[in-house]
């Protein structure tokens, strides 16, 4: 696990954001959930850095590549009729298909805005939103609400990691952590 992070690192810097966009792409169809996206994402941000116009192509691959991810399983569930319980390459357990299944029940349509803004949740409610009465194009809708609030607390986190750094290292350039 701790070479995936340095080997995507080298692939975007290689292809550039469309190996970020696949990587979300899979983390929204579930089947990416192993992937640390999260830590993937704010590395490629520092890398990029905080120039609006270096992270916003980062930002818009991953919540394109969420959006079409979450689509595509919305998609395959409810015209194909997949389960997705059924395949290895997908983590999901009975009991967070009845978590998602219940959250659904209770907050409808906002909730899957909801949990795709939070880290750990993203992309479970696409399951019963997709055996609900809910257009693909409201779900594609709220997942992207999600996805873009998310992407933003990831850019704020980026951001503020350089900002970090940089006060860090003009601190000790200044000798304020020099020892007496």
């Amino acid at each position: 696990m701790d070479a995936l992070i340095p080997a995507a690192l080298d692939l975007v810097n290689t292809y550039g954001v469309v190996v970020l966009l696949f990587v979300f792409v899979l983390e929204g169809a579930l089947v990416g959930k192993l992937i640390p996206t999260r830590t993937l994402f704010v590395a490629v941000v520092l890398a990029a850095g905080s120039d609006a116009f270096a992270f916003l192509p980062v930002a818009a691959a991953a919540i394109v590549g969420a959006t079409i991810g979450q689509c595509v399983l919305f998609v395959s569930v409810r015209h194909y009729g997949l389960d997705p319980t059924e395949l290895d390459i997908v983590p999901v357990s009975d009991d967070r298909l009845n978590g998602a299944n219940r959250w659904f029940d209770r907050w409808g349509l906002p909730a899957v805005a909801v949990t795709n803004a939070l880290p750990g949740t993203r992309g479970w409610l696409a399951l019963p939103t997709a055996t609900s009465s809910v257009s693909t194009t409201r779900f594609a809708a709220a997942s992207l609400v999600g996805s873009v609030t998310y992407t933003g607390a990831l850019v704020a986190v980026a951001v503020g990691i350089e900002r970090a750094v940089r006060f860090l290292a003009g601190v000790e350039a200044n000798g304020l952590f020099a020892v007496a």
